[in-house]
């Protein structure tokens, strides 16, 4: 039987799909050498063809100094390589590449599926909390129990496996896909926001509500969408807010008792650790002493993080990394945008990739997500890549049509 290239690159694509899944759920705590070989695999398969982009080139430095910094100060080891020298631009090419030579391949979808594999993980790391630590709202802790090591974690690493598809899935109530994945979405939603009610946990609350807030503003702003179906989603949100403030107020069922004699409300208004402070001990004090980093810059009450990611990146790797990856951050801002314009034409949802990023992004601003989980980072990078491999796809046939045309 003769095998042709597409069939071959078929086959590749759905190993590389299944071995990023695994990874997503962290199969037998093995994520980080799934990472690695997924990365090297498709290298290896694909390296004659591979095409780069100037969001690649900066990934790539970003990735040099920062392994250099943590090599030097901390030492070599294979995981450093994995998580700092190789995983930051693998991530990003893998999906880059695998979108701009796949059409076959959703954008919303691949992401969709690779946010959930991380919510699994999740999910299962709470089961296990549940199952060691109880399931009280009120209690004097915050710990979490991880499914694959066995092991007490903190709730920031916890929390940050399910903050991407849980943002993601507000948006998939806004979108436009049936009833089947809107139940999986609500319910999604719902699990996250009971396991944050037990991990005390504020930042995800607080995306939720600001991506619920854009996804409002982006129906406001589609003037392609009838406005009967605007008018149907407004009175969705207004019945939902009113039968939400109506079930409260009455405490139907004990609701008003649990939140507001809950560990998280104690947290939410009696911890007045402000993030701000942390950031500007660090900005106005040590920042600009040790621009290599190293972690040598003392933060507000000897705090161990700045709890901002691009800060904690200064901290810990220096002054170039943190401009990488702000430019970064800034070009993939305008690359999302421009997919919300080009996905139309293929079909694309961007309401899921736009909540997913901008979700993602709020977690970032708030915790130390390379510090805690470096895994977590590397969705976005990846989501990143395929957006871009789409977008440089659709640009190069709209290029070929417009010069046909004249």
């Amino acid at each position: 039987m003769i095998v042709d290239r597409e069939g071959v690159r078929f086959c590749t694509d759905q190993i590389i799909i299944l071995f990023l899944f695994l990874f997503a759920l962290d199969f037998l705590d093995l994520s980080g050498m799934l990472i690695a070989g997924t990365i090297v695999l498709f290298l290896f398969l694909h390296f004659t063809e591979l095409k780069f982009d100037a969001n690649a080139g900066i990934l790539v430095l970003f990735s040099c100094f920062y392994f250099a910094s943590v090599a030097y100060y901390e030492g070599l080891a294979l995981d450093v390589i994995i998580k700092f020298a190789l995983a930051p631009w693998g991530t990003y090419l893998l999906g880059y590449n695998m979108r701009l030579n796949n059409r076959s391949i959703s954008v919303t979808d691949f992401s969709f599926l690779i946010a959930f594999g991380f919510f699994l993980h999740g999910m299962l790391n709470l089961y296990s909390s549940i199952q060691v630590f109880g399931a009280s709202f009120n209690n004097n802790y915050r710990q979490a129990f991880d499914f694959w090591q066995s092991r007490i974690i903190s709730v920031t690493t916890a929390s940050l496996y399910y903050t991407p598809f849980t943002v993601m899935a507000i948006g998939g109530l806004f979108s436009s896909r049936g009833a089947g994945i809107k139940l999986l979405c609500a319910v999604s939603l719902g699990l996250a926001l009971f396991g944050s009610m037990i991990y005390q946990n504020r930042t995800l609350i607080l995306a939720c509500g600001l991506v619920a807030c854009l996804n409002v503003l982006l129906v406001m702003r589609d003037k392609e969408m009838p406005t009967e179906k605007k008018k149907r989603i407004y009175s969705i949100l207004v019945f939902l807010a009113l039968a939400a403030a109506i079930a409260f107020l009455s405490n139907v069922a004990g609701i008003q008792d649990a939140i507001m004699n809950s560990s998280l409300m104690n947290r939410m208004s009696g911890d007045k650790q402000d993030r701000t402070t942390i950031w500007f001990s660090f900005i106005f004090g040590d920042a600009w002493k040790y621009p290599f980093g190293g972690t040598k810059a003392v933060l507000y009450d000897n705090k161990p993080f700045v709890h901002n990611t691009w800060l904690d990146t200064f901290r810990r790797a220096g002054l170039l990394p943190f401009l990488l990856l702000s430019l970064f951050t800034l070009r993939a801002m305008l690359d999302t945008i421009k997919f919300g314009r080009l996905g139309r034409l293929t079909g694309e949802d961007a309401v899921f990739l736009i909540s997913l990023l901008a979700g993602t992004m709020l977690s970032f601003f708030v915790e130390p997500v390379i510090e805690a989980n470096p895994y977590v980072f590397y969705l976005p990078l990846f989501v990143l890549g395929l957006i871009n491999g789409h977008n440089r796809d659709i640009e190069e046939v709209l290029d070929s049509a417009a010069i046909l045309v004249t």
